[in-house]
């Protein structure tokens, strides 16, 4: 018989994407030509969608709405190879819609994430779903969850490879008050510090690397196993027991960075299933965030590990510590 169990469980969002890029610079106040697309999307539906890319048994527990676009969504992920079945179905809710606008450049200007639906995925839901969680190797949360809910999974996975990805600055303040449960998290700088319980933009070293270190070590001295904080443009520092050091990306082109997040934690969750280090998870991590910032879509087409571990060669990483 076949295992069903999935691998990976991936707990979080899952939207319809509605995406403008500007022809020109963007313009503040002003109506800007340029071009829109719809998609599917979500935080967590676009890291299941990597994960089961790179050829792992993938199950996403999210929220559906009642109206056409929810069946159009639950359908997208199973032709993607994504386990849906055990998610929460709210008939009298509207499906969740992302709605960004991208400069001439691909750079996110702003964005509305009308997702009120997944606040009613509270802890009580969440335990009549901790099927997928108990039974994969790796689980990860994404901040889009209500706060007691990413504490009750903190404390049901606190013993497994629990992944959080931190979405935003104001998401990330939901998992602060648990984030020592978690074996691994990847913020970019100021949700570190906000993961941290500090203001995102003051105190601290003024110095981009010196600021990562400073917050990866806090971030470790609760508890974590691993930190992974996005240096922007320059990289990855990553950080364990052992030291730190730093990812950095590959020449490639830059079309369109939504996404490249998700894949980079997709990445984490398929080389922890491998059982690499921390350093060569970081490693394969910029491989993913750099492959799918190539692309104008938010999940790459021609994700899979081979090309994965073929760009991975080419990031160069080094230990500061």
């Amino acid at each position: 018989m076949t295992d069903s169990r999935p691998l990976v469980a991936v707990y979080g969002g899952a939207n319809i994407d509605i995406q403008s890029r500007c022809r020109a610079p963007f313009r503040p106040g002003d109506s800007n030509p340029g071009t829109s697309s719809m998609s599917m999307g979500g935080v967590g539906r676009n890291i299941a969608e990597n994960v089961a890319r790179l050829g792992l048994r993938t199950e996403l527990v999210t929220v559906f709405g009642g109206d056409e676009q929810a069946g159009h969504l639950a359908d997208a992920c199973r032709d993607a190879g994504i386990e849906v079945g055990r998610s929460l179905i709210l008939p009298d809710e509207q499906t969740s819609r992302y709605i960004c606008i991208l400069d001439d450049k691909g750079i996110l200007v702003g964005a509305v994430a009308a997702m009120d639906s997944i606040d009613r995925f509270g802890p009580e839901e969440l335990a009549a779903r901790f099927g997928p969680g108990d039974e994969a190797e790796v689980v990860i949360l994404d901040a889009n969850l209500p706060a007691a809910t990413i504490a009750a999974a903190a404390a049901r996975w606190k013993g497994k490879p629990l992944i959080l990805d931190t979405v935003s600055v104001t998401k990330a303040a939901k998992a602060a008050p648990v984030v020592g449960s978690f074996y691994s998290v990847k913020p970019n700088r100021k949700e570190a510090r906000v993961l941290l319980g500090l203001e995102p933009d003051s105190g601290g070293p003024a110095d981009v690397l010196d600021s990562a270190r400073e917050s990866a070590l806090g971030l470790l001295s609760l508890g974590l196993r691993e930190v992974f904080v996005s240096l922007g443009e320059t990289g990855l520092l990553w950080a364990d027991a052992s030291g730190m050091g730093v990812a950095s990306p590959l020449p490639l082109p830059v079309v369109n960075v939504s996404g490249a997040g998700d894949a980079a934690t997709a990445a984490l969750a398929w080389s922890q299933v491998r059982g690499d280090r921390c350093m060569m998870k970081a490693s394969y991590a910029v491989a993913a965030a750099s492959l799918c910032a190539s692309s104008p879509d938010a999940v790459h087409n021609g994700m899979n590990p081979g090309i994965l571990a073929e760009i991975a060669k080419g990031v160069r990483n080094e230990r500061i510590s």
